[in-house]
């Protein structure tokens, strides 16, 4: 419970997190009597373990509490902050923005909030943090296809092919990796995995960009 409570108390951090939201996000639909009395329980410990030396702070706020932390002290603000640096780079210094991107996705260690209990707060954000993984990934694939790296990202290619089975983005990275490194077939076979799971799994098709994937890479077969 605490655990919950101070991960919803740091994803909403300078802001004030209502005491409806916090007895949802511990409780759901089963609070204590007299929960009020209960949460400010919960908060005092916080208090007491996380805010001794003053550079954290929990308020009491209308109609709820805040945490205010220092910048920085949160892992998911260093994550963002080297992400942007590496947008703001890529264009003019790719090789110096795929660094950053490569130091951004060091912080993480496993998916977002995995030691969290589920609550509406903790779901929410780490539907986000995951998204926003997965995309920081696919834009640093970007570059290092651009610079060529296309041989020595195919094994990290695959590995996050296996971890998002779903992110068609990917299956259309690691098959022009591959189709560049001469192992088109291998790309083709990735194309038919693609395929194959999107159906079962979610009971999709291809989608307009995957497909033009996979013509490009047969159009260049041809043409060979």
């Amino acid at each position: 419970m605490k655990r919950s409570l101070l991960a919803a108390l740091l994803i909403r951090r300078g802001r004030i997190v209502s005491t409806e939201d916090l007895v949802t996000e511990l409780w759901h639909d089963s609070p204590p009597a007299r929960v009020e009395n209960a949460l400010h329980a919960q908060v005092s410990r916080l208090r007491r373990i996380f805010c001794a030396d003053g550079r954290v702070r929990l308020h009491t706020r209308y109609p709820g509490y805040r945490l205010d932390v220092p910048r920085g002290a949160v892992d998911v603000d260093r994550f963002r902050e080297l992400r942007d640096r590496a947008e703001r780079l890529k264009a003019g210094d790719p090789k110096t923005a795929a660094d950053c991107y490569r130091e951004s996705l060091k912080i993480w260690r496993g998916p977002a909030l995995q030691d969290v209990p589920p609550g509406p707060i903790r779901d929410g954000e780490s539907s986000r943090l995951t998204r926003e993984r997965t995309l920081t990934l696919t834009r640093l694939v970007e570059i290092d296809l651009n610079l060529s790296r296309h041989q020595e990202i195919i094994p990290e290619l695959e590995e996050l092919v296996h971890e998002h089975p779903l992110e068609e983005r990917l299956y259309a990275q690691l098959m022009v990796a591959l189709d560049r490194a001469g192992r088109t077939a291998d790309a083709l076979e990735v194309y038919q995995s693609a395929r194959l799971r999107l159906a079962v799994e979610a009971g999709l098709s291809p989608s307009p960009a995957l497909e033009r994937c996979m013509r490009s890479i047969l159009r260049r077969m041809q043409a060979d």
